[in-house]
């Protein structure tokens, strides 16, 4: 992982000096997300929760920017004998893009995430007895990949997969849908 991180920051400083069409500054926006929780040691089905994230970030180049992330869980899910509650996500990342045109931009994205939720499971699963209810605080290096399109001058839309935590036990991913304004 130190390789990868290390290459990332390697190809992000040698972007900097570029400049174009998506290089905006400042940014903020708003994404509606489908948060899934994956619990391998109960061996669960895919919980579904339903949450909003404010973002806020810096391009500096078309390739480059910075972006940190804020968001919370509106509703519970449960499947089987497990229920997944998230109370709110945070995080800061790194963004790379390369731009297609002047309105659409895929890209990477790597960093870090915190996630806390309650995790609770009451029943039996394969003979084994579970019963408990956690409050767990999750966090884990984070990537995904989306795609900006810029709607407007100042105004953009953005479809983005990222996978916040996975350890050996639980994966806490989403797909995500929002609005971002530069100024």
């Amino acid at each position: 992982m130190k390789v990868m991180i290390r290459n990332v920051l390697v190809m992000s400083c040698s972007l900097v000096a570029a400049s174009g069409a998506f290089a905006a500054g400042p940014y903020i926006g708003g994404n509606y997300s489908q948060i899934q929780y994956d619990n391998e040691e109960i061996d669960s089905d895919t919980l579904k929760i339903d949450a909003a994230t404010i973002r806020a970030g810096f391009d500096f180049t078309d390739f480059l920017a910075l972006e940190a992330r804020g968001g919370m869980g509106f509703d519970k899910d449960s499947r089987g004998i497990v229920d997944f509650e998230m109370d709110h996500l945070y995080g800061g990342y790194v963004k790379l893009g390369a731009p297609v045109g002047d309105t659409l931009r895929p890209y990477v994205i790597g960093g870090y995430s915190k996630v806390k939720g309650e995790v609770s499971a009451s029943g039996t699963v394969a003979g084994v007895d579970y019963s408990f209810s956690e409050t767990e605080t999750f966090e884990d290096e984070s990537w995904g990949a989306g795609l900006d399109f810029n709607l407007t001058d100042t105004l953009g839309a953005n479809l983005e997969y990222m996978r916040y935590v996975d350890t050996d036990e639980e994966e806490i991913s989403g797909v995500s849908v929002g609005l971002r304004s530069a100024f």
